[in-house]
């Protein structure tokens, strides 16, 4: 599996060619991944300072919620290297008759659902990470206030690197109605986040 590989092999895999995966979609997610760490660490310094101590109860929600968000974002890298794997393979098939051409289109608009799916849920879990994060700034450890800080923009980083790859991924579908159901979600996304980064100035 790609989150058990070493920092080394996984930049590695990520700067070859060869195979295509991990690539931009793995790299959000573990991007979106380290981001959280970050603030889960300055969660975990928050409870032997005195601020942390007088806002026990918001840190001790945030550090269950981000632990989840956490879990997300791991499984989020795997399964962005099965959905580009789809697109992929779907590409590959035969094109030579009628009927290998209306499963061939079958086949990669079932695999770009997936292809769009992934960026999207990586946006949202990022996005939900942003919230107690930003809450955090004013109340967090002062010695941790520049990690938190680099956390939130890595964050931010990840969500914009997803909306880009879902935007793109969007010109695969060609049903209309199911690329108008993504179009609200990225626009839902994008407000959602445009809100939170005037937060974070």
């Amino acid at each position: 599996m790609l989150v058990d590989l070493s920092v080394r092999d996984f930049a590695k895999k990520v700067a070859s060619s060869e195979p295509v995966v991990p690539a931009g979609g793995c790299v959000t997610a573990l991007s979106g991944v380290m981001g959280v760490s970050l603030l889960e660490m300055s969660v975990d310094s928050a409870f032997s300072h005195p601020t942390g101590e007088k806002h026990e109860e918001f840190f001790r929600k945030a550090k269950i919620q981000l632990a989840k968000l956490h879990e997300e974002l791991l499984m989020c890298i795997e399964r962005d290297a099965t959905a580009y794997h789809g697109v992929l393979k779907a590409y590959k098939l035969p094109k030579s008759t009628p009927e290998e051409i209306k499963e061939r289109r079958e086949k990669i608009q079932a695999a770009a659902l997936s292809a769009i799916e992934v960026p999207l849920t990586i946006c949202e879990t990022c996005l939900m990470a942003l919230e107690p994060g930003i809450s955090m700034l004013p109340i967090v450890k002062p010695g941790v206030l520049g990690d938190l800080k680099i956390g939130l923009l890595v964050l931010k980083t990840s969500i914009e690197g997803s909306l880009a790859a879902a935007r793109i991924n969007l010109s695969l579908i060609h049903d209309h109605a199911v690329a108008e159901e993504f179009q609200t979600r990225i626009n839902k996304i994008q407000t959602g986040f445009e809100t939170a980064v005037i937060k974070l100035r």
